[in-house]
């Protein structure tokens, strides 16, 4: 009975050991993924962090296109109320030197 008892205790013993020595290996493969998926996850925040730079480019120049779009429009108006104000200036001039009254 004794003889049994140490037996099965070295099967035990064996089986932990095997346990033992996989769970290590596990956790050895687990720190590799670790490291695998930080590498990855840096290498992803890099290229979003290239998007967003580019976004933000684009968003300036767009801002940048807006205002410009706006400073050529008043100026535009400005000029056509210049010109009008021209036209009707001399129209009227032109219109008192033709009609001698």
């Amino acid at each position: 009975m004794e003889n049994q008892l140490t037996e099965m205790m070295v099967k035990v013993m064996d089986k932990l050991s095997s346990i033992e020595s996989e769970m290590t290996g596990m956790k050895s493969e687990m720190a590799g993924l670790r490291t695998e998926m930080n590498t990855r996850f840096d290498a992803v925040d890099t290229r979003l962090d290239a998007v967003e730079s580019k976004l933000t480019g684009v968003g300036q120049h767009f801002e940048e296109l807006s205002k410009n779009t706006i400073q050529v429009k008043d100026n535009l108006t400005k000029e056509l109320k210049y010109i009008t104000h021209k036209i009707n200036a001399l129209d009227r001039e032109l219109f008192m030197r033709t009609n001698p009254q």
